[in-house]
């Protein structure tokens, strides 16, 4: 990480924290934070994870289920 950047990017966390993506933000710190492995996501990953976050917050769910969903196609 660039010099300086780690401010930048705690400023950044701190607002998102205090806004309404704040539980999303704590889910993917903590989805981080299970992983014990220093590579977390390939670039592959990384990808589909930019493209579902872009689709998110441009207001396009059609590839998005809600957690009912989910589960009960899941049989939880």
């Amino acid at each position: 990480m660039e010099p300086g950047n780690l401010e930048n990017l705690i400023e950044k966390v701190k607002t998102i924290a205090q806004g309404p993506h704040a539980d999303l933000l704590e889910k993917f710190v903590d989805l981080l934070f299970e992983h014990e492995e220093p590579e977390y996501f390939s670039s592959e990953d990384l990808a589909v994870i930019e493209e579902g976050m872009q689709a998110s917050l441009s207001g396009d769910r059609s590839q998005f289920i809600s957690l009912e969903e989910y589960e009960r196609k899941h049989g939880l």
